[in-house]
Parts: C-alpha cells; structure tokens; sequence
C-alpha cells in the first residue's frame, strides 16, 4: 500500500538538500560561541542560515533572531513586546488578535487577559478571513499592540497582513505577525512593511528540520529573553546553537525562495485537479475557506463531506489507503469532544465541522497522488454514508 501524504500544514519532510547539509554539517561539533578556530565553521553555519533566511523574508541578517520554532518565536514576540509597555498594570493596556489564531498565541494572550491585559478577539466572517474594518473599529487609545496570522492553518484563509500593517503604522502600534504557514511558500518581504513589529516562523513547515525557527524584529524593537544564560542570539535567547538544524534550515531557506512561484503554480493546478475530480466522481463536499483564490493560500484544502464524520472518513483513508490527513490543527489536542476553534468562528454548524477534514499539499505532491486520494474518497464516503444508512446523493 502507497503513503500518500496530505499533511504538509502540520509539518514537512525533509528535503534531499536539507539532508545533505545537515549530514555535512555532523562533524562539525565546536560550540559557535567560543573564540578558537575550531569554532570557525560553526560560526559559518549560523552565519549562512541568518543570511539565508533574511533573503527569504525580505531583510537584513540582523533582523533574525533564532529559536525552536513557531511557538516560542511567537511567544517570545508576545512577552517581548507586552514587557515593553511602561509600568506593571496590564489592566492599562488593549490588545487587538483573532479568535482564529493558532494556540501558541491564543493562549500567551489569554494568559495576560487572567493578569488584567484588556483583549479583544475578532471573528472571521464566514469563509474565514479577518477584515480590516473590523480590527480597525477595535482600536482604543489605550491598544498598543495588535497579532494577526498571515495564513489561517486549518483553512489556507490569506488574511489581511499588509494592510494591517499599514493601519498599526498609522495607529502607531505594534503589530506581530504570525507568518509560520506563509515564510516559505508566499514571496515575504518584511522592511516592505514598516508597519510590522514581528514575524514568527518554523523551518519544518518549509522542509526544513524541526526544532529550528525563528523571529524577524523591526530595527529597534526591544526583544526581552525568554531564556537566560549564556546570552547567545545577541543576549536575547541564551543556550547552545542547534548547528545541524541552522544547517539544514539554510538550506531549506535557499531552496524555497528559488521555488516560489513554480511551487505556487504547482498548488493551484494540484488545487484545481482535487477539485474537479471530486466533481466528476459524485462526492457531495463543502469548502470551508475563501472563495476567492487572492485569499486562499492553494495548498490547503479545508473539506466537508456532509453525513460523513471526519475521524471516520481519516481513520478509513489511514488504514485502507495510506492516506495521512487532518482532522484541523494537528498542533493541538483534538479531543472528539473539541471541535475546531477556526470552524466555530467561522460561524459553521455543528455538523459541517465535524465532517471536515484539512487536505494539505507539497511540493512533491503529485497529479497521480491527488487521483489516488480522491479515488480513496469516493470510496469510504461511499461506505460511510452506506453503513450510515443515508442517501447516496444526498
């Protein structure tokens, strides 16, 4: 039986590049902190994957700062900036996100709400996406910082960064961008938007290592560590450097920015051809997302087969077809009993939510894996919507 694998949202695998940096870079063993040539070629590995992932995201080297990943990038942008705010009344400050954010920055912001921060959470409309009317009617005199994701993980929905850029600059307050499912598949151009304060994300989402990401800052932009000790990362993120995943990130930085646009031409037509497919074949399905394709990243496909569960239908495509797909966010705890934050924002009913499953491509996605997939489709909402006794062609 194939491995088709319709995940890439949640993580990605490592490319042949990456790999092979990675394994050239195994005996290189000295810590990058210390002042003997030894050292020497580790520095150049940090060096080089600072410079490659400044040229990925539109700045300068200086601008990046290294971390484990999305989630603490995100949380060290959250506490860096919160920490910034004159005095120690939170209760004297407003900021502005989505209820549609991912939880490593929906729950840093909860967290500040229990210790008195004022916060206000704006829905998405119906397919998803967060207007800048909205965010911009929620600005108090008191708002000093507003955190939106580029791209909605469960949904593919693009939001309205740059705009929103745009207004914080106007507002004259900070804005964090949560960018962990954009940097690497969508051209980024960070100095571009002067509004920006910080932008979050991960390697393993571009086909990087996991355990490596990072954290683009605006010049001037107080960053306060989250760890404290040895004060590497300009004494802003102490600890040890992670020299095989700087490796492999470089490379993986290198090898997305050269691929943008064919690898985007790639999503639309993969995008296209489900679709269609789906159509030919009969298969009763909603798209949970935007329907207009300048909002929806094409890699990412958020589908509803009515009368189906979800769990049901990706249980049924794991161990019948060795198809591996999302039931939502796989980076949280998706209880049965936890419907998909996104979707309830979103304002769907219950029972659309719970049929829904997040198909996700890569770049070594192919025609001939989509065809299997929705032949492996057609197939188990068939017996599913059997089993169930419902319509066929409900």
């Amino acid at each position: 039986m194939t491995s088709l694998y319709f995940d890439y949202n949640a993580t990605t695998p490592l490319s042949i590049k990456a790999q092979l940096a990675i394994k050239d870079a195994l005996s290189i063993f000295a810590n990058p902190s210390s002042h003997y040539s030894l050292s020497d070629m580790a520095k150049n590995l940090l060096t080089d994957a600072r410079k490659s992932m400044a040229s990925l995201m539109g700045t300068v080297p200086a601008q990046i700062l290294f971390t484990s990943g999305g989630t603490e990038s995100n949380n060290q942008a959250l506490s860096s900036l919160l920490a910034t705010l004159p005095g120690s009344d939170l209760s004297a400050y407003h900021v502005i996100s989505s209820s549609i954010e991912h939880p490593s920055v929906l729950a840093p912001l909860l967290w500040y709400q229990q210790r008195g921060l004022q916060l206000t959470l704006i829905d998405p409309d119906n397919q998803g996406r967060i207007s800048v009317q909205s965010i911009e009617r929620n600005l108090r005199p008191e708002t000093r910082l507003i955190t939106l994701m580029a791209i909605n993980n469960e949904t593919g929905v693009i939001q309205p960064y740059e705009a929103v850029a745009s207004l914080a600059k106007e507002a004259n307050v900070y804005l964090h961008i949560d960018a962990v499912q954009a940097i690497g598949k969508l051209p980024f151009n960070c100095d571009k938007f002067t509004g920006i304060t910080t932008v979050s994300f991960s390697g393993h989402k571009f086909n990087g290592p996991k355990g490596i990401g990072g954290l683009y800052h605006a010049p001037g932009t107080q960053l306060n560590p989250l760890l404290h000790g040895g004060g590497q990362e300009q004494g802003i993120r102490s600890g040890t450097e992670n020299t095989l995943g700087l490796a492999g990130l470089a490379a993986a930085a290198k090898e997305s920015l050269n691929g943008l646009k064919e690898h985007f031409d790639t999503y639309k037509t993969l995008r296209e051809t489900l679709l269609s497919l789906l159509e030919q074949h009969h298969v009763n399905y909603l798209v949970n997302g935007s329907t207009n394709p300048e909002f929806q990243a094409p890699w990412t496909l958020n589908l509803s087969f009515p009368g189906v569960r979800a769990e049901s239908l990706a249980s049924r495509l794991d161990l019948c077809h060795g198809v591996s797909l999302s039931l939502g966010s796989a980076c949280s705890n998706n209880k049965s009993t936890q419907r998909s934050h996104v979707l309830v924002a979103m304002g769907l009913p219950d029972d659309r939510i719970d049929s829904a499953v997040r198909i996700s491509f890569g770049h070594t996605t192919s025609q001939n894996d989509i065809e299997m997939l929705t032949n492996a489709i057609k197939q188990e909402t068939y017996n599913l919507l059997k089993i169930s006794g419902q319509s066929l062609n409900a």
